[in-house]
C-alpha cells in the first residue's frame, strides 16, 4: 500500500484549491492531495456564480465575512492580474427604490467605514440619474472597489499550478466513506482508497455529509438554494456598465436580483434563491429522494418553513415564471422587456441552515479528529477563499512563513 498523504484536501473548488496552495507553500515537504468527485475543477458553486468580486460592504464588522473578504480580495486580484486571468473593477451602486429604503443604506455606509471601506460614499436622486438614466431608486451607495472576474478560470490555473509543483489534483473520485485509523484517514470512493495524516473538507454542497462521514456532528445542516440567473440582451449591455443591486431585504443571507456585466461582455440579471430539492438541482423541479428524505428528518426544516415559507413562495415562482423574473428586475431597471430575457442558467447555493430553523449567515469551519470541516462557505466564499484558506493552515497549526503575520480576529468553532 502506497505512504499516505500528509493532506487531503476533499473538494476542488476554488477554496478547496486555494487551501492546497496554502498549505503547499507553507510545508513544501508535506504530500499534498485534493480529491475532486467531477471529471473537471470548479464545477458547482464555483462554476456557477455571477463572477462578482465583494467588497466588504454588506457584513456585520467583526464576522469572518467581513475580515475574510477584504483580505481574500486583495490576494484574489493580485493572483488574477498576475496569471493574466479575466478581472475588472467596474464598482457597484447599491440602489435604494423608496424613501424606506434610505436607512439600510446608511447602515450598510457605516458598516463599510467599520469594515475599513473608506471608498463607499452616498449618492443622491441627481447624480443617480446622471450615472444611470435608466435605474429606478431615490439613492444609492456607490461601492467603486466592486469587481468582476472569472472565477472558473482561476480555478483552473490553481489546478495547473499546484500539479506543476508536485501537489496530486485527482478528479472523478467521490468520498464515500472515511474510516479513522492509527496513522490517520483512509477515504473511500469509485473502488479506491486514499489515505492521509490530516483532511481539510472543503466539498461545498456535500460538506456537511463529508463531516459526518468522518464521525462529525456538524452544527448545520445543508440546505440547497438554486439561483436562476437571465443573460439579458446586447441593447442593454452599454446602459449597465456597472453593477447594480437592490437594498437586500434585512432578514434574509440573499442580495435579491441584481445586474451584473461579466468579463467576457455579457450581461446578467439575478440569482433568486428557490429552494432546491437537490444538491445538484440546476432546472426548475428537479429533485433527489435521499436530499428529500433528509430535509424531511432534519428538524429545522419545519423552522426554515414557519420563517421563510412566504419568501420560499415568491423565489420559487420566479424560478418558473418569465414575467415573475422580469418583475423583480423592473424594480431597479424599469426598462427591461420580455424580449430583453435570453438564456438562463443557474447554480446552486449551499446553505447552512440550523436546527430551529435559522440561516447561517456567517463562515463555519468546524474541527473534527484531525481534520477540519469547511460546513458552511457561501458568499463571498470565492472572493474570500484566498483568506480563508490561509486561515484553515492557521486553525491546522502550520506556521505562517517568517515575516508573515499571523491572522487576527474571529476565531473557527
Amino acid at each position: 500500500m502506497s505512504e499516505p498523504f500528509d493532506l487531503v484536501i476533499i473538494g476542488g473548488g476554488i477554496v478547496g484549491l486555494s487551501t492546497a496552495r496554502v498549505f503547499h507553500r507553507r510545508r513544501p515537504d508535506w504530500t499534498v492531495g485534493v480529491l475532486e468527485k467531477e471529471e473537471e475543477v470548479g464545477l458547482h458553486q464555483t462554476g456557477h456564480s455571477s463572477g462578482v468580486v465583494h467588497s466588504g460592504v454588506y457584513y456585520r464588522p467583526g464576522s469572518l465575512k467581513a475580515r475574510l473578504c477584504l483580505e481574500g480580495r486583495a490576494a484574489l486580484i493580485d493572483f488574477a492580474e498576475r496569471e493574466r486571468i479575466p478581472v475588472r473593477t467596474v464598482g457597484k451602486l447599491i440602489v435604494a427604490g423608496d424613501d424606506s429604503e434610505l436607512p439600510r443604506l446608511e447602515e450598510f455606509a457605516h458598516r463599510a467605514s467599520a469594515n475599513g471601506i473608506d471608498s463607499v460614499r452616498r449618492i443622491g436622486p441627481r447624480e443617480l440619474k446622471d450615472r444611470l438614466p435608466g435605474v429606478a431608486g431615490v439613492g444609492a451607495l456607490d461601492v467603486p472597489t466592486a469587481g468582476i472576474i472569472d472565477y472558473p478560470a482561476v480555478a483552473r490555473r490553481l489546478r495547473e499550478l499546484l500539479q506543476k509543483e508536485g501537489v496530486v489534483v485527482e478528479t472523478g473520485l467521490t468520498v464515500r466513506s472515511a474510516a479513522a485509523g492509527a496513522d490517520g484517514w483512509r477515504l473511500e470512493g469509485n473502488g479506491k482508497e486514499r489515505r492521509a495524516r490530516f483532511v481539510v473538507n472543503c466539498a461545498g454542497l456535500q460538506a456537511d455529509l463529508v463531516a459526518a462521514a468522518m464521525g462529525v456532528r456538524s452544527p448545520v445542516a445543508i440546505v440547497p438554494f438554486r439561483g436562476d440567473f437571465f443573460h439579458l440582451s446586447p441593447r442593454l449591455k452599454e446602459s449597465i456598465p456597472c453593477l447594480v443591486y437592490p437594498v437586500p431585504d434585512p432578514d434574509l443571507p440573499f442580495l435579491g436580483v441584481h445586474l451584473t456585466p461579466t468579463v467576457d461582455g455579457g450581461l446578467l440579471a439575478g440569482p433568486n434563491a428557490a429552494l432546491a430539492l437537490s444538491r445538484e438541482g440546476y432546472r426548475p423541479g428537479q429533485w433527489d429522494l435521499e436530499q428529500l428524505a433528509r430535509m424531511a428528518l432534519f428538524p429545522g426544516t419545519l423552522g426554515l418553513a414557519r420563517r421563510y415559507g412566504r419568501f420560499a413562495a415568491r423565489e420559487w415562482m420566479r424560478s418558473w415564471s418569465r414575467g415573475s423574473y422580469l418583475e423583480a428586475i423592473r424594480t431597479i431597471w424599469p426598462d427591461v422587456r420580455p424580449d430583453d430575457l435570453g438564456v438562463r442558467s443557474s447554480g446552486v447555493r449551499a446553505q447552512a441552515v440550523r436546527a430551529d430553523g435559522s440561516l447561517e449567515d456567517d463562515f463555519v469551519i468546524v474541527r473534527g479528529e484531525r481534520a477540519l470541516h469547511v460546513v458552511n462557505a457561501p458568499s463571498p466564499a470565492a472572493t474570500a477563499s484566498f483568506a480563508i484558506a490561509e486561515r484553515i493552515a492557521d486553525a491546522a497549526g502550520v506556521p505562517r512563513p517568517l515575516g508573515e503575520e499571523s491572522s487576527k480576529g474571529p476565531t473557527f468553532i
